[in-house]
């Protein structure tokens, strides 16, 4: 198939992952930016859609409004470091159950209802991508310097819903791909607070990390289907 007739959703369509993936695919194939908040999406080859909220309801409301097996490829970039009440934590003694609960809304629970009510709408005949931004950062083999109690056990919970959901849906769908995907540390308000602690050449601008990933997509097989990769293609070992 042309490229031209691909389609592409993408959930957090206004974040600076999601933007700079809706700036690489509009050119070349159909793109469907999920949104709760307004953003410039100029272009005939993208269409915006304005969501009130993430919850079920709503999105079972707006899936319906699209044919089974009609989408390539689901970037869901929705995800939360900080926001203006809270910063990520150092030690026990700053954990807090609002902190706790709104990061795994934001990480773990929001990606899988949109799961639950856009899986159906990826292609079945030929190789579909469903694609989870994660981090390294929720491998637990991988974790040697403790904090960020909310984000790390969140993005491990996202991890493990990218592997139920490669068995599960891989049952019926044998061509799709479930994937999480580590973009690097890219330059954005959900790092900027950090960079100070980073050489500059471990900072990439959003436009490159997704032209990495794009790549990395692009060579996947369904025997990655589960796994967690970052930006270079490696795999991220749980």
């Amino acid at each position: 198939m042309d490229k031209k007739n691909k389609r592409i959703a993408i959930f957090g369509a206004n974040g600076t992952i999601g933007r700079a993936l809706l700036a690489h695919y509009q050119n070349e194939s159909h793109v469907y930016a999920f949104s709760r908040n307004d953003f410039d999406a100029r272009n005939s080859n993208s269409d915006k859609i304005l969501l009130g909220d993430y919850n079920d309801e709503t999105l079972a409301r707006t899936a319906s409004a699209y044919e089974d097996n009609s989408f390539d490829k689901i970037f869901i970039c929705i995800g939360m470091l900080h926001n203006s009440d809270f910063m990520p934590e150092k030690r026990i003694e700053d954990f807090s159950k609002l902190q706790f609960m709104k990061t795994m809304e934001s990480n773990a629970l929001v990606p899988a209802l949109i799961a639950k009510n856009f899986y159906k709408k990826l292609k079945r005949n030929e190789k579909s991508i469903l694609a989870f931004l994660s981090a390294r950062v929720g491998s637990i083999s991988d974790n040697r310097k403790g904090g960020w109690y909310s984000y790390r056990t969140s993005k491990a919970a996202l991890n493990m819903l990218v592997k139920n959901l490669s068995i599960e849906l891989g049952r019926n769908n044998k061509r799709l791909v479930v994937i999480g995907l580590h973009p690097g540390t890219v330059d954005s308000p959900l790092t900027q607070p950090f960079q100070k602690n980073l050489e500059g050449s471990k900072i990439f601008s959003a436009d490159f990390s997704v032209l990495k990933l794009s790549s990395v997509i692009d060579s996947l097989s369904v025997e990655s289907s589960g796994k967690c990769i970052d930006w270079e293609g490696k795999v991220i070992f749980p």
